[in-house]
């Protein structure tokens, strides 16, 4: 028996047109090398058969191989050619051996496609930051910028300042341990009424990824694939007390009469807590934030941005002006024309600067002031201490004493004027007015009684 004689490297490198060993035992096939007309010199495994003569390329014959390329040194493509007559031996024939790594690449292929989409989706699920930032910017133009500043400052600080961790779950595995571990630290500073309203805004938040994920319009193409809202097992006590306050009638009218000369409080501040009553009683921060554009003098109104209620929506109140208001008015006019900013008109009335309204901490600041103050007696005896908030209840109940109806005394403050009803069919501010007029001439009759004793 002639014993199988193995290519030299001169001879395969010298080889003009093909030339060929056996790998292993005999019935396994050969290598073949063939010099192609580019003078390169392709390596292929060869199988032949009485009916069959087949190659598959194995990659091209040098010396010193280039890194990422499919040159390989003789003793490489030997040991390639021996591994892939083993693989035919199993498989039964080269054909079949195609055919079962054109199986094998098919199946990579649909494994890196189904790869790629779980990753596609992994990364189009939000995460609790996501979702935060998704309802922040579902509520732009729809809610007051204070409002929008305060959630953007609960995020920054409260959520996303102390427990990154947490924000960076993806919104469907956040649970209600971890909602508890966010209201926890503030509920135990003894800011209750901040942990009731973080928890409020995390509840939206969330009840907002569970409705409007499908919503068309929508610009996120975040997915949150909630199923329930979290927040909703996590209770934050309700220790706050229903506001009683209200001035007597004697303590009113001092504090009408000496506001303006109470040591601290702004002349222009003053006028605005005057104005606050005598429009009725109206939300102090709703007045101070409007600029003189939001005043008809001559129509006598004032159009106030009401965001109270469910969801902080945005609607339009007119608030008719007496020649009470329109006289303070006149006065702060007066008291801000030398205030200029860039050398144009000051753009609010209320403010002491000119360069913006007075900020909302101030007005408690203000009434505490005169509660300090040597104005603050009636009868001999101290006037017990009040909030702005309570010139509001104060005013509605001067209306209910002097026989104005619930109904247009809510009317005229904007209280309990959301709902459906309000929202799409008593939405035309201009429509209520000749009411709220009505309930500001029967309002101001009876201030005039209290202020005059």
């Amino acid at each position: 028996m002639a014993r199988r004689v193995r290519m030299t490297e001169m001879e395969a490198f010298a080889v003009k047109g093909r030339k060929s060993e056996s790998v292993g035992s005999r019935g396994r096939g050969t290598l073949l090398l063939e010099r192609m007309a580019s003078g390169a010199i392709t390596a292929y495994y060869r199988e032949r058969t009485p009916t069959s003569d087949r190659r598959l390329a194995l990659g091209l014959l040098a010396r010193k191989p280039r890194p990422g390329t499919e040159e390989q040194t003789l003793s490489e493509l030997r040991a390639a050619a021996l591994r892939v007559a083993t693989a035919v031996a199993e498989a039964g024939g080269l054909s079949r051996y195609l055919e079962l790594k054109a199986e094998e690449a098919e199946l990579a292929a649909a494994e890196r496609v189904e790869r790629q989409r779980l990753a596609e989706i992994e990364a189009a699920q939000g995460t609790f930051a996501d979702l935060f930032d998704d309802y922040i910017d579902s509520r732009r133009g729809r809610v007051r910028e204070d409002q929008m500043a305060e959630f953007e400052r609960i995020l920054r600080v409260e959520l996303k300042g102390k427990f990154p961790s947490i924000l960076a779950l993806k919104a469907r595995d956040v649970r209600p341990d971890h909602i508890r571990q966010l209201l926890s630290p503030i509920w135990e500073r003894d800011a209750k009424r901040q942990a009731s309203k973080v928890r409020s805004f995390l509840r939206a938040a969330f009840q907002f990824g569970l409705t409007a994920e499908h919503s068309l319009g929508r610009t996120s193409r975040k997915t949150f694939l909630l199923s329930l809202n979290p927040v909703d097992a996590v209770l934050v006590p309700d220790e706050s007390k229903p506001g009683t306050r209200s001035l007597s009638d004697a303590e009113l009218r001092q504090f009408w009469a000496t506001i303006e000369s109470t040591d601290g409080v702004g002349k222009v501040m003053a006028r605005l807590f005057k104005f606050v009553i005598a429009t009725g009683g109206q939300r102090i921060d709703q007045i101070a934030r409007e600029p003189w554009s939001s005043y008809d003098l001559k129509a006598r109104t004032l159009r106030l941005i009401d965001a109270k209620g469910r969801g902080g929506v945005r609607r339009e109140h007119l608030v008719p002006l007496t020649d009470r208001a329109l006289e303070i008015l006149a006065d702060v006019r007066r008291l801000t024309a030398l205030l200029k900013t860039d050398g144009e008109a000051c753009k609010w009335p209320w403010t002491s600067t000119g360069r913006q309204p007075f900020v909302t901490t101030s007005f408690a600041h203000a009434t505490a002031d005169w509660c300090r103050s040597e104005q603050a007696f009636v009868g001999g005896k101290p006037v017990e201490r009040f909030t702005p908030r309570d010139l509001r209840r104060t005013c509605a109940q001067i209306m209910q004493r002097h026989g104005v109806s619930d109904q247009l005394s809510d009317l005229l403050q904007s209280h309990g004027q959301t709902g459906v009803v309000s929202k799409h069919y008593r939405n035309n501010p201009e429509a209520a007015l000749p009411e709220k007029r009505r309930a500001i001439e029967l309002f101001d009759r009876a201030l005039g009684a209290v202020l005059e004793g």
